[in-house]
Parts: structure tokens; sequence; C-alpha cells
């Protein structure tokens, strides 16, 4: 077995103490075996470990005998990645690198940071909880029942209760428990429409994006009871997190009814 080595932009710094990458998230990597030896540029457990711009490469190695062995005399694990910024993401992203980001998500690089395999979405935790109305645009011309839900384009909703055509209305899940204890990403939400006086359609997007031209909801007349269950994004709207908007085509009362969550911090459940 050989090791080829030299120093890395990308090497993070290695302490004793347990793995945490942002939000909570840990794994471990522990390797077995004799390690090869680095001798020129050793890798040291507890010390910063920055060499400027090149890479480091290791070759060789087998289950047995890995080319790299991270080890930890104490009870805690052998590596620790701390969370890098947004914006030096792609800069660290060499191929076969492990980034942390900022929300405690696993970043594993392909070619030349070309291909990223985020694992946020197989970590994240799908919890089903009851139901929960968060809107029914009939009732708030009379009442401020859904105040705490909406945080954008309540002028939007006419005096018969409809949300007008062309226009969009932004909600939270802020008060929906357990979204904002467990950081939620995403919302499962029934949509209907009552009371529609054309054809037209919704479309559900997370707050802090563009609307597409999708649609989450089609009607084709006037005078009908449509619904649709859609999983929605959710962003930020005007500094508001756990935020996804609602734009109608056409005139259209809407009710939207909350259903699960997408979690990014379930072990606190």
């Amino acid at each position: 077995m050989s090791t080829e080595e030299t120093p890395t932009s990308s090497r993070r710094r290695l302490l004793r103490a347990g793995i945490a990458a942002g939000a909570g998230a840990g794994v471990s990597m522990v390797a077995f075996g004799s390690p090869a030896s680095a001798d020129a540029d050793p890798v040291r457990i507890g010390q910063d470990n920055d060499a400027g711009s090149a890479r480091t490469t290791l070759t060789g190695g087998s289950a047995t005998a890995p080319a790299l062995a991270l080890t930890n005399q104490g009870s805690g694990a052998a590596l620790v990645l701390q969370p890098t910024p947004w914006e030096k993401v792609q800069d660290a992203a060499l191929r076969g690198s492990l980034t942390a980001t900022p929300q405690g998500d696993l970043l594993l690089s392909g070619v030349d940071g070309t291909a990223m395999v985020n694992s946020s979405r197989w970590a994240n935790h799908t919890m089903p909880i009851t139901p929960v109305r968060i809107l029914d645009t009939r009732e708030v011309p009379r009442s401020s029942a859904y105040d705490q839900h909406i945080v954008g384009g309540r002028a939007n909703v006419d005096s018969n209760g409809r949300l007008r055509a062309g226009t969009t209305i932004h909600l939270t899940v802020r008060n929906v428990q357990p979204a904002a204890q467990n950081q939620a990403i995403a919302a499962y939400v029934n949509l209907t429409v009552t009371g529609t006086v054309s054809p037209g359609f919704l479309s559900a997007h997370s707050s802090s994006v563009t609307r597409s031209a999708a649609s989450s909801l089609n009607w084709w007349a006037a005078n009908q009871i449509l619904s649709n269950l859609v999983e929605v994004q959710l962003g930020k709207h005007n500094g508001n997190e756990f935020s996804f908007a609602i734009y109608a085509a056409a005139a259209t009362s809407v009710v939207v009814d909350v259903s699960g969550l997408v979690l990014t911090v379930p072990q606190t459940l």
C-alpha cells in the first residue's frame, strides 16, 4: 500500500471531541487497521490542518489497512466537521470531499464539485400531524382568526372572501407545531377551492423563490369545490420564516389545511 499526500485547501479542522455537523447532525468516521504513514505532512488531531491551495490525495489502502485511519483515545469521535459558509461550499467541493453546511446538511462532492449529493432529504423526518387549518379566505374579511398564519397578501382577499385573480397570499407554518422547534423545510398542505367564478388554477411554492408556470390545483368552471394534497417547500417572506405562497390565476375562495411537516432536526421530537 502506498500513500501520496500533498496539502489541501479543503482539509477540515480535526478535533478530539465528538462529530458535529451543523444543527445537531452527527456521523462517525473511524477506520481501524494500520494506516499508512504521512510523515512529510501529517494530519494532527487537535490542531488546525490547513496547507494552502493544493489538494491532498490518498492512494492505496484496503478494509484491513486503510490509507487513512481516524481514531480517538477518548470517548468522542475522531473527526469533527465545522460548518462551511454557503459562499465557500462550492470552493470546498473537491472530488470526494465532505462538507457540512450552516444548516447541518452534509454535501458529498462528485467530479470536482459538479455533482453533489445532499444528505438532508434522507436525514429528514416526515411527520404527520393532526390537520391544522391555516387559511379560509371566506372568513378573512370578517375575522382575524388566520392572521397569525398570513404574512403577506391579506389585502388580496376581496370582500366576498375570494383571493383575487392574478394575486398571491403568503402563509407561514411557524405556529404549527413542531415546525419552528424542529426546523421544518417543507409541509404537506391540502388546498381546496370553493366558490370559483371561472376556469383557473392555484400554484403553491416557497415564498423564497419566483413562481413557476406549474399548477397545484386546477378547475374548469364556476361554482366548483375541488381539493389536492401537495408538498410545498418552505422559505421566507419579509423576514417571516417557514413560509409559502399561493397564487390564484382566477378569483376563488381558498382553504388551506396542513397535515404533515418535513423536519430537519427530528432528534428533538
